[in-house]
């Protein structure tokens, strides 16, 4: 059994849902433009949200966001072991600290001490590129950054300490795979997971899910960090896609739809867009809709995919059937698809003032 830890009221770890955190990535000095993308991350979905304290003063940030939002604040510290006391000052509910730069254990002890006493948590974050030397392979590296993090984390111990994360980050799947494996065989501290330094956005985003994904189904990790060269709001939203396709966690609908091929007769494209749009702005709006919504694109693998979710459509030229299960229960027109599928998923009828008032909101 994973242990369990805190940031602020949200629970990590044990039988808790694996959860999504973010990371700020304006500049603390714009604090409008700062608490703008903030919203933006807890709208899409954060849990938690990381912001990195560089300078002394910045962690008076976490007052001036906490009179807006209600989503827990963690400080990500480097190098100055005092940034980190200012950040338990400010009411920051957790802080990252980095044992490859923050080495002296007096103030290690200091800034542990302090967290204790604010009864805050602290993440033990590694991540390859802080090591100063090269290793001769994957392994090799993935059995120091868990070195590093044990040895730092027995002086969290020493002082009566373990409302605890760990992350143990490579830019490689491999090396981070082997180090959370092999870490997970000596500790049970919750895993934040996370591939770090991915790339351009698309290949982030295959290395992101295949790293995270990977450990996720082998029932490794109880909170994750999707990190793109992208918007922050991105990484909260395939965050969740990667929560949901392994059937961790729901956020709304899951649309199945097929590549489409040269049998395909209408835009299935466009139509599986804007459905998905419409779609989440229902769903944000509180409306309830089915769990798998199924948009084929023709006869072949169509009306078998159909009838296995909860509702969908399978096209052929210019019209699609609607199935409910394993019923046909109408026809719908290419041109007016999107709306007649909508008005048969809700259940407040698609359209209603009350439905458009909700659509509006989200805008």
């Amino acid at each position: 059994m994973v242990a369990r830890a805190h940031i602020g009221k949200l629970i990590i770890g044990g039988t808790y849902p694996v959860r999504i955190k973010g990371m700020l990535k304006g500049s603390l000095t714009d604090r409008s433009s700062l608490l703008a993308e903030a919203r933006a991350l807890v709208t899409e979905g954060a849990e938690a949200i990381r912001i990195a304290v560089k300078r002394p003063g910045e962690a008076a940030i976490a007052q001036y966001l906490k009179k807006y939002i209600e989503v827990p604040l963690v400080a990500d510290i480097h190098f100055n072991y005092k940034l980190a006391l200012e950040a338990v000052e400010n009411g920051f509910d957790a802080i990252r600290l980095n044992p490859l730069n923050l080495t002296k254990q007096a103030e290690i002890k200091e800034v542990v001490d302090a967290a204790k006493r604010a009864d805050i948590s602290v993440r033990v974050g590694i991540n390859s590129g802080g090591f100063k030397k090269d290793f001769s392979s994957e392994q090799a590296l993935a059995a120091a950054m868990v070195s590093s993090a044990l040895a730092f984390l027995k002086i969290l111990e020493r002082r009566d300490f373990s409302n605890i994360t760990v992350s143990l980050k490579a830019s490689t799947i491999r090396a981070t795979t082997l180090a959370n494996r092999l870490f997970a065989k000596k500790s049970d501290y919750p895993l934040h997971l996370g591939i770090t330094a991915t790339g351009p956005y698309q290949e982030a985003v295959v290395k992101s899910s295949i790293g995270i994904g990977g450990l996720l189904s082998q029932g490794l990790g109880s909170v994750i960090r999707v990190s793109l060269t992208a918007p922050s709001y991105l990484e909260i939203r395939i965050a969740k896609y990667i929560l949901q396709a392994l059937d961790l966690r729901s956020f709304g609908p899951q649309i199945i739809s097929c590549p489409t091929c040269s049998r395909c007769q209408v835009d299935l494209i466009k139509i599986v867009n804007d459905f998905q749009k419409e779609a989440l702005t229902l769903h944000r709006g509180g409306h309830t809709l089915p769990g798998k919504i199924a948009l084929m694109g023709c006869e072949v693998n169509g009306p078998g995919e159909a009838r296995q979710a909860d509702i969908g459509v399978a096209f052929g030229k210019k019209r699609g059937v609607v199935f409910k299960k394993d019923k046909i229960v109408g026809f719908i027109s290419e041109k007016s698809c999107v709306t007649e599928l909508l008005k048969r998923c809700v259940k407040m009828p698609y359209g209603t003032a009350k439905s458009r008032n909700s659509a509006k909101t989200q805008k």
